[in-house]
């Protein structure tokens, strides 16, 4: 009897309805308004949303009540600079070195 094995690609997407960006940032909006409207008069709101995401399975954007993830820098290469001096200097310098000499057309 063969095994199967269940692979990211493998599941069934779990994203019923994806929404555009921009069908996010209203619905974030009308979220902060209904726990705001909620706060005035005093009564309880379950709307808990507080951020969109793009998902990876559908490529659309979900709302999460959960805050963003840290990111976690990680030190680069040092960077590298080709000229000290500024735009004009470094175009001498690419001029020089493809042997382009100076002047005007006529």
């Amino acid at each position: 009897m063969q095994v199967r094995r269940l692979t990211a690609t493998s599941l069934p997407s779990l994203c019923q309805e994806p929404w555009e960006r921009k069908d996010i940032k209203l619905a974030l909006k009308k979220a902060e308004r209904d726990r705001s409207r909620a706060r005035l008069n005093e009564v309880a709101c379950s709307r808990r949303e507080i951020r969109g995401y793009r998902c990876t399975d559908c490529g659309g954007w979900h709302l999460s009540s959960q805050p963003a993830r840290r990111l976690r820098l990680v030190a680069g290469a040092p960077l590298t600079a080709f000229t000290t001096g500024g735009a004009a200097e470094a175009i001498r310098t690419i001029a020089a070195v493809s042997g382009l000499t100076g002047g005007t057309a006529a």
